[in-house]
């Protein structure tokens, strides 16, 4: 990748998550940004991996509905310090940024938009 074209390197890049399934472990760290679709077979969990960086946008939704699924982010979703999301309904959207905690070095997700019933606690 040159430079002078860095962005349009970048538009061009998979920006797909692969859902890891119930119990896995989502991941963006490898990435600029991304999008994971879930599918729940059944009531299920997924963990958030801590952004390695800020700036790193993401997007977490529902697709397949067949259970709700709980989130959980170590560092938390938002100021309010809520660490779990639960996703009920198909369509559940969650569009995140990346920003440091006030331990420097140290990251956590930070929700711009909720698009749908996605439950904070």
């Amino acid at each position: 990748m040159s430079a002078h074209r860095t962005a349009y390197d970048l538009s061009k890049s998979a920006l797909r998550v692969a859902d890891p399934a119930a119990s896995g472990t989502i991941s963006f760290a490898d990435r600029f940004g991304g999008h994971c679709e879930m599918i729940s077979l059944d009531t299920e969990t997924r963990k958030l991996a801590d952004p390695h960086r800020a700036g790193i946008l993401a997007t977490l939704r529902l697709h397949t509905d067949g259970g709700t699924v709980a989130v959980t982010a170590t560092n938390g979703f938002n100021v309010a310090a809520n660490t779990v999301a639960t996703f009920g309904d198909v369509g559940d959207q969650l569009f995140m940024t990346s920003v440091e905690k006030a331990t420097a070095g140290t990251y956590r997700w930070e929700i711009l938009v909720n698009t749908g019933s996605v439950s904070m606690s």
